[in-house]
Order: C-alpha cells, then sequence, then structure tokens
C-alpha cells in the first residue's frame, strides 16, 4: 500500500491543489456574472418545468439560439437544481465535475502523446491556470466543450478496432463539443485540414475514419441548430456578433488598434505558451498521430486568429492555450536542461497559483447578490423590469418581476420578444448605472440602480 500511495503521490498532491481551486468560494468566486446568470436562468427553468425557455419581458423563447450553448451544459445544471433547489454553488457543482473530467483527460491525452512527467506538469498547468478555473466554476460551455474534444483527441490517439466504431465515438463527442459551446465549431476545418493530409499521403485507412468523424460531428450538431433556427430568426445577426462584425463588438479590435491589450500580464503568458507550444508542436510532429497533431494544430492557429480578429477576449483564447500546454511543457523538458527545465516550468505554476490564489483571475463582487436582497426586501410588491441577468437570477419567482437581457444582447434579439408593453414602459428598472444617471438616483448596491417610471405613467 505504501509503495502504491508512494507512486501516484504527485497525481494525490495535483488533485489536492485542484479541487482546491474548483470549489473554493463555489458560489461566489468568480461572481455570476451576465452570461453565466443567463445559463442559470434557463437551467432554473428546466428544473421548475417550465421547459428549455428564456423568458423574456413574459415573453417564451424556446430554445434560444442566441445562448450558443447546449444541452450537455444546461441539463446537468438543471437536475442538480431540480435536485438541491437553485443556489448559484448548487448550479456550479456540475461545472466543478466537467472541471475534474476534463483535467484527468489532459493528463491523459498527454501521458499518452508524451509520458508521465510531462502529463504531470501539464496538469499542474492547466489545474492553476485562472482561466481555465474560473471560466470552468461559471456555468460557462468551454471547459465542458474542451472536455468532449479532449476526450475525443485522446480516442483519436488510438488504433482502436473496428475503426468505424471508433470514429463515430469520436465524431459524437466532437459534434457534442461544438453543441455545448459554439465556439469550437472551429473543430470542422480542423478535422478538414487533418483530412486534406490523409488525402495527400493515401492513407486510406485515416481518410476513411475521418470521413466518418466529420460526418458524425456534423450530424450530431445540425439537429440541435435546426431546432434553436425554429424557435425565432435572427441567428445570422448572432454569428455576425460572435465573429465581431456587427456593430463595433469587434473586428481586428488587437490587430487593428488596441495593441496595448497584449502587453497585460495573462496575454503576456499566452503569448509566451503560443511560442513554446509552437516549438513542442514542432519536435512532435514525427513521432505523433498525424490526425492528432493535425487537428490541434490547426484548432490552436484558428482559436488564436479568432481571438486576435475579435473584441479581444481572452476566453476567445482559451481553447489555444489549453491545447498548447502539453506541447509548451514538452518543449521545455527537451529543449532546456534538466534543472533549468524544472526551474521554468516551477516558476510558471507558482506564478499561476498566486495569481490564483490572490483573486486576481476574476471578479468577486457581492453587489449582485446584494442587489437582488434589496430587491427581495423592499420591492417584492413593486413591478420591475430587471435588465441584470446576474441578479434576475438569484431572485425568487415573483409574477411582479420580469426579465430583460442586457442592452447589447437585446439589440440582437428578435423584436417581438424585447417589445414592452404599455404597461411595462411603466414599471421600475433595475440596470447598471450609467455616467449619464443622476447622483441621486436610487443605488441597490454596487453600480446596480432602480430607475423610477417616466412621470408620464
Amino acid at each position: 500500500m505504501k509503495k502504491y500511495i508512494k507512486h501516484w503521490l504527485p497525481e494525490i498532491c495535483i488533485a489536492a491543489v485542484a479541487l482546491f481551486f474548483f470549489t473554493r468560494e463555489l458560489g461566489t468566486f468568480p461572481a455570476a456574472w451576465s452570461d453565466d446568470s443567463l445559463f442559470m436562468i434557463i437551467s432554473r427553468a428546466i428544473a421548475e418545468g417550465d421547459g428549455y425557455n428564456l423568458q423574456i419581458l413574459g415573453n417564451d423563447w424556446l430554445y434560444p439560439y442566441t445562448l450558443a450553448i447546449g444541452p450537455a451544459l444546461t441539463l446537468p445544471v438543471a437536475l442538480f437544481i431540480k435536485l438541491f433547489g437553485f443556489s448559484v454553488a448548487v448550479a456550479r457543482i456540475p461545472m466543478v465535475i466537467y472541471l475534474i473530467a476534463s483535467t484527468i483527460t489532459l493528463y491523459l491525452f498527454t501521458e499518452r502523446i508524451c509520458n508521465r512527467a510531462t502529463a504531470l506538469w501539464s496538469t499542474l498547468l492547466l489545474v492553476t491556470l485562472s482561466a481555465f478555473v474560473n471560466t470552468g466554476k461559471p456555468v460557462l460551455g468551454e471547459v465542458p466543450a474542451f472536455f468532449f474534444l479532449m476526450l475525443g483527441l485522446h480516442f483519436l490517439t488510438y488504433n482502436l478496432q473496428p475503426t468505424t466504431y471508433n470514429a463515430i465515438t469520436i465524431g459524437l463527442l466532437f459534434g457534442l463539443s461544438v453543441m455545448t459551446k459554439l465556439t469550437f465549431g472551429l473543430i470542422y476545418p480542423a478535422i478538414g485540414a487533418a483530412w486534406l493530409y490523409a488525402l495527400f499521403t493515401k492513407n486510406k485507412t485515416e481518410l476513411h475514419k475521418l470521413t466518418i468523424i466529420g460526418i458524425t460531428a456534423v450530424a450530431v450538431y445540425v439537429p440541435w441548430k435546426y431546432l434553436e433556427m425554429s424557435s425565432a430568426s435572427g441567428l445570422l445577426k448572432d454569428f455576425a456578433f460572435l465573429a465581431g462584425t456587427e456593430d463595433g463588438t469587434g473586428g481586428l479590435s488587437i490587430v487593428g488598434g488596441d495593441h496595448a491589450l497584449l502587453l497585460r500580464p495573462q496575454y503576456l503568458f499566452f503569448e509566451v505558451m503560443l511560442l513554446l507550444g509552437a516549438m513542442g508542436l514542432w519536435l512532435k510532429y514525427k513521432t505523433m498521430n498525424k490526425s492528432v497533431w493535425y487537428i490541434s494544430a490547426t484548432l490552436i492557429v484558428l482559436f488564436t486568429l479568432y481571438f486576435l480578429l475579435g473584441p479581444g477576449w481572452y476566453r476567445h483564447a482559451l481553447l489555444a492555450h489549453l491545447l498548447l500546454i502539453p506541447f509548451a511543457v514538452h518543449a521545455i523538458r527537451q529543449v532546456a536542461p534538466r534543472y533549468i527545465g524544472i526551474g521554468i516550468l516551477t516558476f510558471f505554476v507558482l506564478g499561476q497559483a498566486y495569481w490564483q490564489y490572490d483573486y486576481r483571475g476574476s471578479n468577486r463582487s457581492t453587489s449582485g447578490a446584494k442587489a437582488a436582497e434589496y430587491l427581495v426586501q423592499n420591492y417584492s410588491d413593486t413591478p420591475l423590469v430587471i435588465q441584470q441577468a446576474n441578479i434576475y437570477v438569484q431572485l425568487p419567482r415573483n409574477d411582479n418581476w420580469v426579465f430583460l437581457t442586457n442592452p447589447i444582447l437585446t439589440s440582437r434579439l428578435p423584436k417581438d420578444l424585447i417589445t414592452m408593453t404599455n404597461e411595462q414602459r411603466c414599471m421600475g428598472l433595475v440596470r447598471g448605472r450609467t455616467v449619464e444617471d443622476s447622483d441621486d438616483i436610487e443605488v441597490l448596491a454596487g453600480k446596480y440602480v432602480l430607475i423610477e417610471p417616466s412621470k408620464d405613467c
């Protein structure tokens, strides 16, 4: 038993670090915010018997396309809410499970393509990375989608027989990845890159497998997207927003303008990982499964471009960063002398761990929860339109209150859902404070305010 524990002691220590960061202040850090809360609203509606439904100003919107996520995210959250009642912490328990599953999968994948030592360092870099933890704890699609993607890539490293069943399984996982987070649709051109290499090298077995993987991945996702499209029009406008080309929401904001953003510590670290990871990919080219290599390399390139050409949100670069980790560690361990390599990796791990431990990775404001508490205590009998998802999701059900999405999201939604009735125009409005607001406006908590109805009502 002692020998067994000694052998697995590094994994046990990493698991302890991971569980600490994954569960620390689960309901409050990161603070509930717009997207996180919007997805919790959907899951809560499912748990309370309202269906896959987003109610906006009292109007039902079934299977809303604007979420860009799918049931692999919302249904597990709905199940926990159904079993234990709603709280932000309860809604995030399935996310902790996804974090753990993603960590294990990355470990197994890295051990498979490299070795155990590289897998240990890669996993330690993963669980101390604030971008991974603080995107994984909230109810967001990136980390669950990463789990399905990595599991598919892990299976692809094996030459399992029969090939067709293996390919269908991998395609199913890739399709679930896209369904869970729309931006992971970049997996399709990545599969295409691997398919072209197999075609060029006349590898008929791999060509057959990749063809089945691609068809299955599309077949899994298309019915879900059709269901979303059938519920309301406006999907193309939503795609334009995701691409950063609509209403000044993005479009070359870094490449063409905000270069200073790239000098922030977290962005500089990504640039270092990009350089090291590219070196690691080059070093692994000859010995690595070519389909896995081309899919991984293409995804890293595409997500990096997506980040650079968009509004500069780090979440857009997250998948590239996560995929780079095993290759960056491999490069350091291959190129640097042993103890220098260990020193570099230790510096990275300790720097990340301190950044995360010191709450620098995300907002931990309690203003949303305090505003919700203030409304319950003082306005339970008052008709209100609440334009803050992070406040609305923490309120009990109340027929006097209706939800309206934030102004940026509202501008992209179908008009029939967001048009206020005369009665709603004469209701108080809960929203974030703006520079135009007067000093005597009623502050609920932090930046959240209550706007009284106009005097014409």
